[in-house]
């Protein structure tokens, strides 16, 4: 997945050009709050996500529906790592915490993180594929879409760190 990620970043910058395609979705079903803007391109789906900080316990551990390859942008990032079957959360196993650009990618269908932002909100990139049929948390009522503003704010923010290079 992280190659399909490197491919999409290479055109990310056209994409971003224009609100157009893109939806969004405030995930504020449990910590952390996560700002999402995202749409489907070439069978994956791109995700930009902004991070709110949490606790270091109330972060959800959870599994993926989906494989994915993920950058972290901006931000002071804490991960904890498991693996394992069902949706009863397995053993935590590892904890990472990094500063500035990082990337990783979740290939396998038990595997589990949890993800917390220290002091500020965090950018990352996800790229996602096609769904497994594989268990995972989800809100019990449906989520709302971030305003338009905030939509193009966070276009905007993207769009720094992809800015579009002309060819002379």
């Amino acid at each position: 997945m992280l190659n399909i990620l490197h491919d999409i970043e290479r055109e990310l910058s056209i994409l971003l050009l224009s609100p157009e395609g893109w939806r969004s979705l405030d995930v504020d079903y449990h910590p952390p709050r996560v700002e999402r803007v995202y749409r489907d391109h070439e069978g994956y789906r791109i995700s930009l996500h902004v991070i709110h900080p949490c606790g270091p316990e109330e972060a959800l551990f959870h599994p993926h529906p989906w494989p994915s390859a993920m950058r972290v942008l901006t931000g002071d990032y804490e991960m904890t790592v498991g693996a394992g079957e069902g949706d009863q959360p397995p053993a935590q196993v590892l904890t990472l915490r990094v500063g500035g650009s990082f990337e990783y990618e979740m290939t396998h269908p038990d595997g589990w993180h949890r993800v917390r932002t220290i002091g500020a909100p965090a950018m990352t990139l996800m790229v996602s594929g096609p769904p497994w049929k594989r268990w995972s948390p989800g809100s019990e009522a449906p989520l709302a879409p971030l305003s338009t503003q905030r939509v193009n704010e966070i276009l905007g923010a993207f769009q720094r760190h992809y800015p579009l290079v002309v060819d002379e």
